[in-house]
């Protein structure tokens, strides 16, 4: 019990210092955001508990950048066509100020609201819950920024900084690191999921898909109708 203890002191130090040295907070386009943004960023950045890099599992992939824009930028729209492709169980819903809600029904569960949206780069906030192990709740502002090397060649990458709420206030809650950073791992990889999933089958079979937007209840269909002429175009092309 003691080494374990040492060992989770020295990687919650280690985390620290590795985050004094780096600046990664640095990352965030503070200059290029308004003022309700920087409000919201300020919520976690700066007193974040922990950062992260994060490893996607689709950190590059083949995919039209219009289409993963889009489908990234429409959460609740990317979450209809991915349960029909067997990509995600749940929906995500868009609510009235703008932000998404989703819950996996299974134990994890919050809200996200864009924050801002440039060529290659977006930001956001994170209000989220996960009640499948351990109970961790916090709150997350999550960059990402990604950039195509070759036409239909898409590489992303995720920055995450990570506040804990509720969980780290027990005694010795560091034992715990290992744990709540794997959690953020896989929950952060499972919604970014969605967009990448969808839009490489969106890519690679335009028409299923939109055969697909064609067979859904009406109202789906609706919501879906700019994407489905998203597709129909022809992609950009590179200057």
């Amino acid at each position: 019990m003691r080494n374990r203890i040492l060992l989770a002191m020295a990687l919650v130090v280690g985390a620290g210092l590795a985050a004094a040295a780096e600046k990664p907070e640095s990352l965030i386009p503070f200059d290029k955001l308004d003022s309700a943004a920087v409000a919201r960023v300020r919520k976690v950045v700066p007193g974040y508990t922990f950062y992260r890099k994060l490893r996607t599992p689709h950190g590059e992939f083949r995919s039209r950048r219009d289409v993963f824009e889009y489908l990234g930028d429409h959460l609740d729209q990317t979450s209809i066509l991915g349960q029909q492709l067997n990509v995600v169980k749940f929906r995500c819903e868009r609510l009235p100020d703008g932000s998404v809600w989703a819950d996996n029904h299974a134990g994890a569960r919050g809200f996200l609201w864009p924050l801002y949206a440039a060529p290659g780069e977006r930001l956001f906030l994170v209000h989220g819950s996960d009640r499948s192990g351990e109970a961790v709740e916090g709150y997350s502002v999550v960059f990402v920024r990604y950039q195509e090397p070759e036409p239909g060649l898409i590489h992303c990458e995720v920055h995450a900084f990570v506040k804990i709420t509720t969980f780290f206030r027990r005694f010795l809650a560091g034992l715990f690191l290992p744990l709540v950073t794997g959690t953020v791992d896989r929950r952060f990889s499972e919604v970014l999921s969605i967009p990448v999933l969808v839009s490489k089958e969106a890519t690679l079979n335009p028409d299923k898909v939109v055969t697909l937007i064609d067979s859904l209840p009406p109202a789906d269909a609706t919501k879906l109708k700019e994407f489905r002429a998203l597709l129909n175009r022809q992609p950009p092309t590179r200057p």
